[in-house]
């Protein structure tokens, strides 16, 4: 209901202010002034009578020097003493001191010039000159020169974002002016982009914000963008799979927040949120195999990037609704100045790659063989080839290969590490930027083209960006952006379980072959496939590499419309429209004889990824009085998501010399959709006191199409606030340069995956007696009833300055809980579904973040800065749904290893069998095959999760010269690798060393001594690997049993293949500590003097020496890098015959024109 002031309210409000403005100007006011400035003379007077001047500037001198003394005066008498000093006229009208210059004689005024440069000598081309006076302003040409209208006295200001502003007193006619400009040295993102694409200054905000230059991202590149922000920012967690470049990327924003959903960020690129879907990876499950087709976010060109800022709590994202729940990544692409010259700039970077982990403890002592002999003929070659249990290396020794010829039974250095080439990238792009009085635009076009270290495999990928901006009038604007990228990528890796996983197909190769023989072995002359001795789970690498192919094709299309009204200064309209379309092709083909598609195969899938985005924003902000800031915000959105799709598989190649569905017998197609749609309602209120007390608060309201109709809307809060306490209380403090406190509370919601909430129906492959056959095709139970999952967060921290901003810190504790989880939960057989999907459990993240970053040495020629930052998270599963005593996020292929969310463990813990042992701590070990017993029941032995991250970015500058390195730190994850499990089972790891040559020996004494093993052993003369644990001997009075320490000894390599188990086996010896320190990135720049470049019409010219993920310095899993987990899922800990990851060297060259 509309509510009305009574009359006599607001007569008497208009009284009770004019009673107030009368007693500030009957108040008695002193000042003493000594050559300060007009301008802070007006503050002083303002801040003493609570008054406001309103003045022009052109026509008073706002650095006037003004020396008087004024003791026990009213405010009409002190503004007439200085108005007199001014050669002013003045009025006063309520709280309002209006000032007005007396007529003046006409100012003569000339042509004042010079050149700007910065402190190398370059010239500065763009930088705004302004007459403060007559309020005009020119900007700089290429070579720094200027021309501006002045006048002796004039005050002139030069400013450039980047650079201190410097501010110069015009001379007499005739002199010329050249100035030198600073590189700034301010806060990081002292006007930061916030949620909605707002700019504010970041001492205003309430909670955490980090934000990362898009030049530090383009010399040293990644063909992912998002990698390389891995070590810049604290909580901020990026992992990639043993995909290759062409795959997707894990970030993870202050640990998971859903237990089994999607634990990603919302990207949102110039205020509008994108598609970042993963277009397909290995799945969790115990079998899992297939590929990773990578992510959206890829399709980003890094040359594009203005910055990167990163929301980390839900108050930072609360604005984005549901989507934001784990976090905002804000994108900011660069724009056209309003500079009408053209501007060209081209980037281009060659690199060569190599491998980064190298397959370090392995043994080269042994080779090919079983119980310390060599192979005698082709078959035993073929079934040893992948067991290195053989004699000691003898490269005099010739033995018979796979094929049957003889080849010497010695050392091939690298036989593994030799099937893999050096792979190259090369990215080139040319930006064009240009203007007209009202539109500048930018367009630029990249081409990137990788050949990966797996021989037969490449990547292509163009993007073409065009961005313009246009002002109609002094209120309309318009902004409008095209993304275009085609990315063509042939023959990605297949990884985990698949049988073309090559790096799983090597591990164990007998250290006496080449992998080289395999080439032309391969395929016999009707070009079928010929075992090679891996059977029908590994395939030969060249049979994968030469015969079989996969392919994935990409097109995205993204439009952006952003259009501006300002109805008046303090009031705008914004509202933005975003179409985001991805077409996206895959086949797979698999010739026939290929095991395990013996009829051939060809596998196909065609999707499209649709999202549409459109808001309006209404704004209004007003500067109330000098003390008082306010702003309001209010809006509404629309978010929709379409993903249909084909899936194609033919069985039964008829025509063997075209690769088209055509060729094939059988067929069966499925189509796939998935559709969803968010409507929103949101709004902000923020207000300042005096610049040093701001207030957040926001509410949002979602709609979301994938929640029951009942409980398809939900609102939820956010408070923030920040307190500059150096400003207010004074601290002028030379080693305190700034201080700030920040707080903030805020609540979540998010929904489910699509459909859901129904069943779904599907016919059967094949019919039944000619009939089509069909039914319930939906695996999960649908729900009863079903909420949004809410998550609650607090925030708090400081930023603090010292010794003249030299040094910063910034700390941050934070703690938020998930509660209503959205699981898929086992449902009883009786039920006719596998799972159901219910409300149920809690999740919590609790943690702290440290920034510390510092110059500590700086002179002319040479300057060192450095920044550190740390984060610790504890992400603990706090409950489950009644009677579920752990949910399953990924299973491991062999020894009955899960990764899983269990109540009262970290979440991601990693569930297996550990030794059995005695009371007093021994291993226990089976009577007769001396291997360790397995526990009883599984247990928590690890977790998949970080304890703790941090980073080191270090930048050293001399002369013309930048070097800058980055430090990415991990510690407190454990990882399960299934590949140094089978380098044991086939005794290629070094641990299987122990014990073989003293085996050697006794069976050598034993067949002199024409003794059967059993006789041999009865003798006590076995001679081996002797096991470290107790055996079982008997039991005591009581019952209970006996143990003794053994001291027999065993056949090494019968006792570690004795490892092997499919359901059941001892996790402990595979299980490593993750931690490692890698050095991520490092680059050699060299600033060509601008004086070289005017005589070549060259704005800029920068060459690097480039690398990305050089070396790791430190780590404790073998043989593999410690990242290379096979998807990107909630299950992180699991590895299984990872390819070796990739280190790169090259060389980078910026030109300006």
């Amino acid at each position: 209901m509309k509510q009305i002031l009574p009359r006599s309210c607001t007569i008497a409000a208009m009284l009770i202010w004019l009673q107030i403005s009368t007693f500030a100007q009957q108040k008695v006011y002193s000042f003493n002034w000594d050559n300060t400035a007009l301008s802070t003379v007006f503050k002083q007077i303002e801040q003493a009578a609570d008054v406001r001047f309103s003045y022009n500037p052109s026509g008073i001198r706002e650095d006037m020097p003004i020396r008087m003394r004024i003791e026990g005066q009213q405010l009409d008498a002190v503004v007439a003493r200085l108005c007199k000093a001014i050669n002013s006229n003045y009025r006063i009208s309520d709280n309002i001191v209006m000032i007005r210059p007396q007529a003046a004689a006409e100012v003569v005024t000339y042509q004042l010039r010079g050149r700007v440069k910065n402190e190398r000598g370059e010239p500065l081309p763009g930088v705004t000159v302004q007459n403060t006076r007559l309020k005009k302003a020119v900007n700089s040409l290429d070579d720094g020169a200027y021309s501006i209208e002045a006048n002796e006295g004039d005050r002139i200001a030069f400013s450039m974002i980047g650079f201190e502003t410097v501010t110069r007193v015009a001379g007499p006619e005739g002199s010329t002016m050249n100035v030198v400009l600073k590189e700034k040295v301010t806060e990081l993102g002292q006007v930061v982009v916030t949620a909605l694409g707002i700019r504010r200054e970041a001492r205003a905000l309430g909670y955490a914000h980090a934000e990362v230059s898009g030049d530090d991202m383009k010399r040293a590149r990644e063909t992912n963008v998002i990698n390389s922000l891995a070590g810049k920012v604290p909580g901020l967690i990026i992992n990639s799979t043993a995909g290759g470049p062409a795959g997707s990327s894990r970030v993870i924003i202050r640990g998971n927040t859903s237990i089994s959903g999607n634990n990603q960020p919302l990207y949102v690129v110039d205020g509008v949120p994108i598609d970042n879907s993963n277009y397909g990876q290995v799945g969790g499950e115990k079998y899992s195999s297939g590929f990773d087709f990578g992510d959206a976010i890829s399709a980003i060109n890094p040359d594009d990037i203005e910055t990167i800022s990163v929301l980390k709590g839900p108050s930072a994202s609360a604005l984005y609704g549901s989507r934001a729940g784990n976090g905002v990544i804000l994108i900011t692409t660069k724009k056209g100045s309003m500079k009408k010259a053209l501007g060209i700039e081209v980037n281009s970077t060659a690199t060569m790659e190599k491998q980064l982990t190298r397959w370090d403890d392995y043994q080269y002592q042994y080779g090919q063989g079983t119980a310390g002999t060599i192979p005698r003929d082709r078959d035993q070659a073929r079934s040893t080839l992948f067991s290195n249990f053989g004699a000691r290396l003898d490269p005099g020794l010739m033995v018979p290969g796979f094929d049957g010829e003889l080849r010497p039974y010695g050392l091939v250095r690298n036989n593994i590490e030799n099937f893999f080439r050096t792979g190259s990238t090369f990215t080139n792009t040319i930006s064009l930027t240009n203007a007209t009085d009202n539109t500048a635009f930018r367009l630029s076009v990249s081409d990137l083209r990788n050949n990966d270290i797996v021989p037969n495999s490449y990547m292509h990928r163009n993007t073409v960006n065009l961005s313009s901006s246009s002002k109609f009038g002094k209120h309309f604007s318009l902004d409008a952006k095209i993304m275009y990228m085609r990315e063509d990528v042939n023959n990605r890796p297949a990884l985990a379980d698949d049988v073309g996983n090559i790096g799983n197909a090597f591990v164990g190769l007998a250290n006496n072959v080449d992998q080289k023989i395999f080439a032309g072995g391969h395929k016999n002359q009707n070009g079928d496939y010929v075992d090679w001795g891996g059977g029908e789970y590994r395939l030969n690498p060249y049979w994968v590499i030469n015969e079989m192919q996969n392919n994935t094709k990409k097109d995205r299309l993204l439009g952006t419309v952003i259009a501006n009204y300002q109805f008046a200064e303090w009031i705008g309209l914004q509202g933005r429209f975003s179409n985001d379309i991805t077409f996206f092709k895959y086949r797979k083909f698999s010739p026939r004889s290929t095991p395990g598609a013996i009829s051939g195969r060809y596998e196909g899938l065609d999707q499209r990824f649709a999202t549409t985005e459109a808001d309006l924003l209404l704004t209004m902000q007003k500067q109330f009085t000098p003390k008082w800031y306010a702003a309001a915000r209010l809006g509404s959105s629309i978010s929709q998501y379409a993903n249909p799709g084909t899936s194609l598989l033919a069985t039964d190649m008829v025509v063997n010399d075209v690769v088209s569905f055509n060729s094939f017998n059988d067929k069966v197609i499925t189509d796939l959709d998935r559709r969803k749609r968010i409507n929103s309602f949101y709004g902000l209120v923020s207000m300042a006191y005096k610049n040093y007390v701001y207030l957040d608060a926001s509410v949002r309201r979602d709609a979301s199409s994938t929640l029951p109709q009942d409980n398809n809307t939900y609102w939820y809060p956010s408070l923030s606030g920040s307190f500059i306490f150096t400003d207010a209380f004074g601290i002028r403090s030379k080693v305190l340069s700034y201080g700030k406190l920040r707080v903030s509370a805020a609540e979540v919601g998010t929904d489910t995956d699509p459909h859901m909430l129904n069943l779904a129906y599907a016919l059967l492959q094949y019919p039944l007696n000619g009939n089509a056959v069909g039914g319930i095709s939906t695996k999960v139970q649908p729900p009863n009833s079903l909420v949004p999952t809410r998550t609650r967060s607090f925030e708090i921290g400081t930023e603090m300055k010292f010794f003249d901003n030299n040094i910063s810190l910034d700390l941050t504790y934070y703690t938020q809980a998930s509660r209503d989880q959205i699981n898929y939960v086992p449902q009883p057989l009786s039920s006719g579904f596998p799972q159901g999907l219910v409300n149920a459990g809690v999740i919590s993240n609790q943690g702290w973040e440290i920034a510390l970053s510092a110059t500590p040495v700086k002179t002319e020629d040479f300057r060192w800065d450095i920044s550190v930052n740390a984060a610790r998270n504890k992400n603990v599963v706090k409950s489950l749904a009644n009677g579920v005593p752990f949910l399953s996020l990924s299973d491991a292929r062999w020894l009955g290893v899960s990764v899983v969310a269990q109540p009262n463990a970290p979440y991601g813990a990693i569930l297996g069998y550990d030794y059995q042992k005695d009371p007093s701590g021994n291993i226990i070990l089976d009577s007769i095959t001396l291997t360790p017993i397995p526990s009883d029941e599984r247990k928590v032995l690890g977790k998949g999760t970080w304890d703790w991250t941090g980073g080191l970015t270090t930048t050293l500058s001399y002369k013309n010269f930048t070097f800058n390195a980055i430090l990415d730190i991990k510690q407190g994850a454990d990882l399960f690798s299934m590949t140094n499990l089978f380098a044991v089972l086939r005794g290629s790891h070094e641990i299987t060393l122990e014990g073989r040559q003293e085996w050697i020996h006794s069976e050598e004494q034993r067949m002199a001594a024409n003794k059967t093993p059993a006789e041999w052993r009865e003798m006590g003369m076995v001679q081996g690997y002797v096991p470290q644990g107790v055996v079982r001997n008997g039991m005591d009075a009581s019952g209970k049993p006996v143990y003794v320490k053994n001291t027999a000894a065993v056949d090494p390599g019968q006792y570690w293949s004795l490892f092997y188990s499919d359901n059941k086996g001892i996790t402990t010896p595979f299980l490593y500590d993750a931690s490692y320190l890698k050095m991520r990135e490092m680059a050699l720049t060299y600033h060509v003097p601008a004086a070289l470049l005017r005589r070549i019409n060259v704005g800029g010219l920068t060459v690097s020496v480039v690398s990305r993920n050089p070396f790791i310095l430190h780590k404790k899993v073998p043989n593999v890098d410690p990242d290379s987990n096979y998807n990107n899922g909630n299950g992180q800990g699991l590895e299984y015959g990872s390819l070796p990851s990739r280190r790169s060297w090259g060389l980078n060259l910026n030109m300006r024109f």
